[in-house]
This record gives structure tokens, C-alpha cells and sequence, in this order.
């Protein structure tokens, strides 16, 4: 409680309402929506406490939320806001920051980090954003009465590479239970000419850690087949170079497609593959697996931590390894059921009611000053 027993205030930094979705504002919007459900509930442990979206006033998105209110405001706007206007409008509350980044100063205030990448790999990264948004993290994670990250394994970096100690880091999974909210759309397939457990399904990426090359060299080892590859991605992938070309016509580009088609395609797939060297937290592999997927992925990063031994692994570096391990899912129909059964049952412990409620309790130890 505030002074003369007047409700104190949690501020949301709402900067990413400006732009689409993304990994980092899917955290934000899942959390707030069960906050917002908890408070119109009167769940107790709100009492006391209001909380409120801090945006800027181009912000082209909103939420539908009915007990937490949402205000488009500037002082000075443009590229100030975040670092200057943010702080002086949440100046008397606490603040939470959902994406890496926060003002330049506040008194209360919990920044998410979801990982390290860009000290992990660089070469990812434009060098502009490398010399903007490094020195902002190490920053944050100074000013920050409280770190939260997703991992274990993104805590340790965290601390590697001197964005904040152990003792200012909580660790909280997030959820991925949003994909089950979708009903899939089947059509998707026909429109790509896929067959159910006929592909193999990748997202498509061009950071360097997400190492997708060794599948197109994988399944240039398979040999000729039915099996093909249905990689989401916006671009052509047929004009890169590269491995890519040795995929051929088993190679099918998926794009523009919705939270029901990408539900659908996780379903039907044969395998969801995901190699990549290092992830802060394993968010498409559980979200392929809560949609009945079977998954293999390395044991790097965060991945041994979310996904256990309910996983399917492949070495980062052998296409062989991974040729395998994909032919196994197709020649072994029964292991195949026997991971997704698995897999399922493991992911369905990844809620975004568990990652808010854990969250909710350490904003009011921040707002309590402990």
C-alpha cells in the first residue's frame, strides 16, 4: 500500500505496442491478460495494488483488457521515450520492462533480459544495433532492482557477460500454452501441397546460431524420397545459396501464414526440427509439441533445461546425425507416437499463468522494497 492507504501503482513499459508481435511482447501480452483475469476476479493478491500500461502515443496496437488501463503519452517523444519519458511518467510506482531494455533511470523497476545473444553471437547482429543496445542492457540490468530471465541457462550468461549478478537475476519459465487457444487450420497444407507426416517443419531464420543449414544438408544425405522440407520463412529460399539448393524439390517454402495455419502445421508434420546452437528458452519446440508434434533439437542453450529427455537430440554439426534421427520418426511409427504422448505431457506443464503469478510476486517484493 501507498501512503494514507492509497493503492500503489505498477507501471508496464508498453513500448511494444508500436510494432507487430514478437517472441518478447508475446511475454508481455500473456502476463498482462492473466493479470488482467486475476484482477476482475478480485484476487487478493492484487488488492492494494493497481497496475497500468505506459505507451507512446504512435502506438498502433492495443489490449484487450478490461481492468488494466492502457495510455498513450509523451513528454518528449521520438527516441526519448523510452529512455526519458518512461521514467519520469512511472517516476512513482514500479516499473516493469518486457523487452531487454529500460529508461535511463528509475527507482523500482524489473527488466526482463530475455537472453544474451548478442554477446553470444555477434556476426548475428548489425553493428548499429550491437553499439546501441549492448551498453543498454548492461545498463538496465545495473539500474534494475530486479533481472528476470527465462533460463537457467540465459542466467549464466547474464552474468558471463556482466549484464547483472546472480543475486539481482529471478529465473522464470515462460508459458506456451497460447498455441492450444488456436483451433488449426488444416487448409494450410493443401495450399502448399503437403501431406500429413509427409514433411519435416522449420522456421526459417538467418542468425547464424540458428544453424538451419545442417538440415538442408541433412536431408541432401537422405537421399531421394518422399519427405519433404516446409520451411516457414518470408523470403525465396530457392534463390539463397548454399546447402539450400541441395534440398531441390523436396524443399517447400511456407509463408505468410496465421496462428491457425502454424498450429496446423505443427500438428500434421512428421518432426519439428530446431538445431539451433543456443536459445534463452525453448519457445517454438514446446509450442510444436503442444500441438502434437514430436521435436528434435540440440542439447545447447536452454534446451536440455525445458525439454529433458521428452526430446528428441542431433549434434549442431552432423547432417548425418540429424538424417537419422528424422528417418527414425519415419520409419518407426511407434516411437514417433510414444515422443509425442511424451512430449505433450511436458510441455503442458509451461503455463503463462505459472510465469505470471511468479512474476506478480516478485513486482510486490520490489514495490514492497525487499
Amino acid at each position: 500500500m501507498g501512503e494514507a492507504g492509497k493503492s500503489a501503482t505498477v507501471y508496464v513499459n508498453g513500448r511494444f505496442l508500436r510494432g507487430p508481435i514478437t517472441g518478447t511482447s508475446r511475454v508481455a501480452e500473456e502476463v498482462l491478460a492473466c493479470w488482467d483475469a486475476a484482477m476482475l476476479a478480485g484476487d487478493e493478491r492484487f488488492a492494494g495494488m493497481s497496475v497500468e500500461v505506459l505507451c507512446p502515443a504512435n502506438a498502433v496496437r492495443s489490449l484487450p483488457l478490461r481492468a488494466i488501463p492502457i495510455h498513450r503519452r509523451d513528454v518528449l517523444g521520438g527516441k526519448f521515450w523510452e529512455p526519458v519519458d518512461l521514467g519520469l511518467m512511472a517516476r512513482k510506482g514500479t516499473l516493469v520492462n518486457f523487452a531487454n531494455v529500460a529508461p535511463l533511470y528509475h527507482p523500482r523497476m524489473l527488466t526482463y533480459m530475455h537472453d544474451a545473444q548478442m554477446f553470444l553471437y555477434p556476426q548475428s547482429y548489425p553493428r548499429g544495433e550491437l553499439r546501441t543496445h549492448r551498453p543498454l542492457m548492461r545498463l538496465a540490468g545495473r539500474l534494475s532492482r530486479r533481472v528476470i530471465t527465462v533460463s537457467e541457462f540465459s542466467s549464466r550468461m547474464l552474468q558471463r557477460f556482466g549484464i547483472a549478478p546472480a543475486s539481482k537475476i529471478a529465473v522464470i519459465h515462460n508459458g506456451a500454452d497460447h498455441i492450444l487457444r488456436v483451433e488449426p487450420d488444416s487448409s494450410v497444407l493443401a495450399r502448399f501441397g503437403l501431406q500429413p507426416q509427409n514433411y519435416v517443419l522449420m522456421l526459417g531464420s538467418a542468425f547464424a546460431y540458428k544453424n538451419i543449414e545442417v538440415i538442408y544438408r541433412a536431408f541432401a544425405r537422405m537421399g531421394a524420397g518422399p519427405l519433404r522440407l516446409a520451411v516457414i520463412a518470408r523470403a525465396d529460399l530457392r534463390k539463397a545459396v548454399g546447402a539450400v539448393q541441395d534440398v531441390g524439390d523436396r524443399l517447400v517454402v511456407v509463408s505468410d501464414v496465421s496462428d491457425a495455419d502454424l498450429r496446423a502445421l505443427y500438428r500434421h508434420a512428421l518432426v519439428f526440427v530446431q538445431p539451433a546452437r543456443t536459445e534463452g528458452f525453448a519457445m517454438t519446440q514446446l509450442e510444436a509439441l503442444n500441438s502434437g508434434a514430436p521435436v528434435i533439437t540440440c542439447a545447447l542453450g536452454s534446451m536440455p533445461e525445458v525439454l529433458g529427455e521428452d526430446v528428441a537430440y542431433a549434434d549442431p554439426d552432423s547432417p548425418e546425425e540429424w538424417a537419422r534421427a528424422i528417418l527414425r520418426f519415419e520409419s518407426d511409427p511407434r516411437f514417433r507416437s510414444a515422443m509425442v504422448a511424451r512430449g505433450q505431457a511436458m510441455a503442458a506443464r509451461y503455463t503463462w499463468q505459472r510465469t505470471a503469478d511468479a512474476l506478480w510476486r516478485e513486482v510486490v517484493r520490489v514495490a514492497k522494497g525487499r
